[in-house]
């Protein structure tokens, strides 16, 4: 997505999901863990619209 915005070639958006393991009160392991089980599988990774 990053180098079809730089090419001009199309609109592009990435998406970040990211975590708050300070506030959370969890460790940065615990909360990548915790993404990984709770958002991923709700948040599927991958291009859903690809220009042809």
């Amino acid at each position: 997505a990053f180098q079809y915005q730089l090419e001009g070639r199309c609109f592009s958006m990435v998406e970040v999901i990211s975590t708050c393991p300070t506030n959370w009160g969890q460790t940065p392991v615990e909360a990548v863990k915790w993404a990984e089980e709770t958002l991923l599988p709700y948040y599927r990774l991958g291009e859903y619209k690809v220009p042809e």
